[in-house]
This record gives structure tokens, C-alpha cells and sequence, in this order.
């Protein structure tokens, strides 16, 4: 069996050369790196551990949320300044009312939409993927296009695996169409989010901020944070704790051993 961390790439030259792999796993929960396709030529299956990071995934994108919102990064750099003045945090806005805009509710999706409802937001989401009467389930509205919750989200944060159906869904047109109150956050895939057109948006005001925990091409793009005062940028940290690393571990694994002591694929993603 073969785990995989994140950064590494698995092309079609390498899985030919895989002649005694039984299953590969993912230790994560996106697989994007791995030809999934040409796995399922040379008949290896593919798991991935999809319940990884959950909690502090979502907890991170609300931490970015609540930041930008709350205006913590201009108030900090200002007081360590040496300044003590509360207006420099002005465009701070109450959260409760707001609407938090999703696209995607998947697990963490959904986790994160909990805690949002928690701080008082009018959570909304836009998944066409999601069985209908999901949004009852939890208690969400459901919006029918991604127009609908770019124009009326004051917040919209990104929960949706990176395919090329979702390969820069956020570009010019979509951050134009935002409020220039409201905040983008990305705590999925970087190149969810088109690079050049988040800039301009930044530079130009379409939107108010932006809180990023991935980039389209990683590490290019984070000196947006010290170009703009209404940008967070994290280092692809949003899955990480103590916790969620010794849990992956274990996760994959479990999901090795099930493979090939018990012929069980949990979390086959080319079945």
C-alpha cells in the first residue's frame, strides 16, 4: 500500500511503475493529486480520509472570518504601532444578520455552517451536489445558482473539492458581483480562486477583504498580505493540529490494513 501526503503528485508515469501496489491512500481528503483515472487503468484502487481536518478546517475558516470581520489585523498592527485608537478598526460590522454565503457543504461545509449559525449569521449555501431536503436537515437556506449567493453573501467561504468543473469558479466576474462589503474566504483548494482577479479585486475594492489559507500556486501570492491591510494570508495550515495529525495517521493507516488484510476499500474515491 502507498499513503500519500499532500504535496506529492501521483502522474500516470508513476502508477505504471507501481507493479505490487495493492491501494493507494491519501492521507487527507482531497485526491486531486493522484490521476485517479489512470489508477483505475492499471486496477488499484484509490481512498482517500475524508473526515480528516473537519473540525480544524472549519474552525479556521471562521477564525479568518471573525478576523476580517472584526477587523483585528489593522487594529493590531496599528496598536503594536504604538497608537490606541479604536476607529482604526471602523469597518467593523456586527455579525449577527450578516449572511454567510457557502459554496459546497460537504463535511466541512456543514461543520462549518454550524458554527456560523452559532455567531448569529443568516447561513446560506449553494451545492447542487446535495440531496434535496439536506438544507432542512440542518437548518440552512439553499440558494438554486452561484450568482444568487456571490451578489447577496456579506461573506463567502469555499468548501468544495478542486475538479476542473470547480477550477477558477471564483474569477473576475463572480468577485465583481460581490458585495464591496463583503469578505472572501478560501480554506479549500487555491486554485478555486482565480490569482489575478482576486488581486485586482483587492487593489481596486471590489470586495472589502479576503481571508486565504491556500493560494493558487503555493507560496507565490502571499505577500498579498503585506500589500493589502484587509488580507490574511496562512501558510495551508487550516487542517493542522496535534489532534488531526495523529488522527490522519491513524485514519490511513486503518484504511491500508481493512485493504489488505480484509480486501475492504473504506473511502474509495475510483470505485
Amino acid at each position: 500500500g502507498l499513503i500519500l501526503w499532500h504535496q506529492v503528485d501521483v502522474t500516470e508515469e508513476t502508477i505504471q511503475r507501481l507493479k505490487r501496489t495493492r491501494v493507494i491512500v491519501r492521507n487527507g481528503v482531497g485526491f486531486e493529486s493522484v490521476d485517479v483515472q489512470a489508477a483505475s487503468k492499471y486496477r488499484i484502487p484509490v481512498c482517500n480520509v475524508p473526515d480528516y481536518g473537519t473540525e480544524e478546517v472549519a474552525d479556521h475558516a471562521m477564525a479568518l472570518c471573525l478576523a476580517l470581520n472584526r477587523q483585528l489585523k489593522p487594529l493590531i498592527e496599528d496598536v503594536r504601532q504604538g497608537n490606541w485608537r479604536f476607529e482604526t478598526g471602523r469597518a467593523c460590522r456586527r455579525t449577527r444578520g450578516q449572511v454567510f454565503g457557502m459554496i459546497g457543504c460537504g463535511l466541512i461545509g456543514t461543520a462549518t455552517a454550524l458554527r456560523a449559525k452559532a455567531f448569529g449569521y443568516d447561513v446560506r449555501f449553494y451545492d447542487p451536489y446535495r440531496p434535496s431536503g439536506y438544507e432542512k436537515a440542518i437548518g440552512l437556506t439553499r440558494v438554486d445558482s452561484l450568482e444568487e449567493l456571490m451578489v447577496n453573501a456579506d461573506v463567502v467561504s469555499i468548501h468544495t473539492p478542486l475538479t476542473e468543473e470547480t477550477r477558477h469558479l471564483i474569477g473576475e466576474a463572480q468577485l465583481r458581483s460581490m458585495k464591496r462589503t463583503a469578505h472572501l474566504i478560501n480554506t479549500a483548494r487555491g486554485p478555486i480562486v482565480c490569482f489575478k482577479s482576486l488581486e485586482l479585486a483587492l487593489q481596486e475594492g471590489w470586495i472589502a477583504g479576503a481571508g486565504l489559507d491556500v493560494l493558487e500556486h503555493e507560496p507565490f501570492g502571499a505577500e498579498l498580505a503585506a500589500r493589502f491591510s484587509n488580507c490574511i494570508v496562512t501558510p495551508h495550515s487550516a487542517f493542522y493540529s496535534e489532534e488531526a495529525v495523529q488522527e490522519m495517521r491513524c485514519s490511513s493507516a486503518v484504511t491500508i490494513r481493512e485493504a489488505l488484510v480484509n480486501g475492504r476499500y473504506l473511502n474509495l474515491v475510483n470505485a
